[in-house]
């Protein structure tokens, strides 16, 4: 088979925000697609709405099975042998393929040194910094420490040596010139309070961006996947402003509406301009371009107030001495999306010890919000405090947010996005693509995309109603 495919993972990107983008923009790269390309809603089915999670969502699109299947609820959990996402099949059958970001990319110890796979990074949960080819290691570290730093609000901060040697290779990285001009005026207008700090996720965007499209060049790989979250975030935090009419309540005046109502926006603009590049590349390499959210968002009518604090936890040591009674407990902090937070126990032995010891003190908290759950050796704790209050208990003793770990931190913003299982399918470039319904399971795309490159699919997939 000569078919190739670059794939643009758009998270949580559901088709009403494209399609209202492509309404006040009609000349846009976006409304080109929409109206040229085979578009679908995929519908994500295997898991009730609440419980509904990125690192979920991808793993059953990417894998074509359900999550009771699969069983990876968060970015770190253990990946099935039984069940590989679709790339790596493709890649065990002499495939090239080449990833950028794309969530469960991590850990790449295993597969990295396979020739098949001519360029990765991987996602920025990752646990180490390695990379192919390995110029992009120092980059790879930015991401991952921007990952663990900014949580719930962004900041300025980096390491200005790596960020400094990153610069000096950004050329050879693929980064041009007049993007590290945009990020230094955009940091400027930060700094000075003239936009929105938020905007410094758009930041990976568009440095990611540019070292793909250097990839996918020179390169000659049969896919190439580029994963990005930057919409997702402005949408979790913006969603009222660009879409008030959603809600019965009134939740901010119109000054903040006003402040705020670009950046989702914003962010499209910014797709929307990498979009022009690969739909030109697309058309002269005969390359197929496929868009795809493995779920979508929607207005957050639970959210009925807008405190102005928050609380990050920062020295999950000290929660977990309270919660576990001083107990000694040894594990690894991977990387997870505040305010998750996953240990990796050196046996599932000891992983079962904790989460049961945690679970039992579940109980006895009060203004303190906690979750927990366990695959193998990786326990998640999902973990927030009371935002209206500053005492917090655990067996009737009271502590503050610094005596459990946690910092206190002014927000404006708030979720008033929430996930819903309806994402976005776009197909571009497909001459004899062609579906039964314009509403599809999510499960379809995978053996969709091994059909696509000519591999039988395994009989625990579904029979996709669509072909490309």
């Amino acid at each position: 088979m000569n078919q190739k495919a670059i794939v643009i993972e758009i998270n949580e990107v559901p088709l009403r925000v494209l399609n209202y983008y492509k309404k006040f923009n009609p000349n846009s790269t976006i409304a080109h697609l929409l109206s040229q390309s085979l578009v679908l809603q995929t519908e994500a089915k295997d898991v009730e709405e609440s419980f509904l999670y990125p690192s979920q969502t991808w793993a059953s699109l990417n894998t074509g099975v359900p999550y009771d299947l699969h069983k990876i609820r968060d970015y770190n959990d253990p990946k099935p042998n039984s069940y590989p996402l679709y790339w790596k099949t493709l890649a065990e059958n002499g495939l090239n393929v080449g990833l950028i970001n794309t969530l469960h990319s991590s850990p790449a110890d295993s597969y990295i040194d396979n020739s098949n796979y001519k360029f990765v990074i991987p996602d920025c949960f990752a646990s180490n910094n390695l990379t192919k080819p390995d110029i992009y290691q120092d980059f790879q570290e930015l991401n991952t420490r921007a990952t663990s730093d900014n949580g719930r609000v962004t900041t300025l901060k980096f390491s200005r040596q790596k960020a400094l040697a990153t610069l000096v290779k950004s050329p050879e990285l693929g980064i041009k010139l007049k993007t590290l001009v945009n990020a230094a005026m955009l940091v400027a207008r930060i700094k000075t309070s003239r936009v929105n700090k938020e905007r410094l996720r758009n930041l990976q965007f568009t440095l990611l961006a540019d070292i793909f499209f250097k990839q996918i060049q020179s390169k000659d790989v049969d896919l190439a996947i580029f994963f990005t979250n930057h919409i997702a975030a402005n949408m979790h935090r913006y969603w009222y402003a660009l879409f008030p009419e959603d809600y019965n309540i009134k939740l901010y005046n119109q000054e903040w509406i006003y402040k705020f109502s670009s950046e989702i926006l914003v962010s499209l603009d910014l797709l929307d301009n990498f979009l022009r590049r690969l739909i030109d590349y697309c058309q002269k390499h005969q390359r197929v371009l496929i868009l795809v959210s493995s779920m979508g968002q929607t207005a957050d009518e639970k959210l009925k107030e807008t405190p102005s604090y928050s609380y990050k936890l920062e020295n999950i040591q000290k929660l977990l001495d309270k919660l576990c009674l001083e107990k000694q407990y040894e594990y690894q902090i991977e990387a997870a999306m505040i305010p998750r937070y996953s240990l990796n126990f050196t046996s599932e032995d000891e992983a079962e010890k904790c989460f049961q010891t945690i679970k039992e003190s579940k109980k006895y908290l009060k203004n303190i919000h906690l979750n927990i759950s366990q695959n193998q050796k990786v326990i998640t704790i999902i973990t927030q405090l009371d935002s209206n209050t500053d005492q917090f208990f655990i067996k009737g003793k009271s502590f503050s947010h610094d005596d459990l770990g946690f910092r206190k931190i002014y927000i404006e913003d708030h979720h008033s996005g929430r996930h819903c299982p309806e994402g976005s399918l776009i197909i571009y470039n497909s001459r004899t693509s062609s579906s039964t319904n314009n509403i599809v399971d999510y499960l379809e795309y995978a053996p969709a995309m091994l059909k696509f490159f000519g591999l039988d699919t395994p009989s625990y997939m579904i029979e996709p109603r669509f072909t490309i």
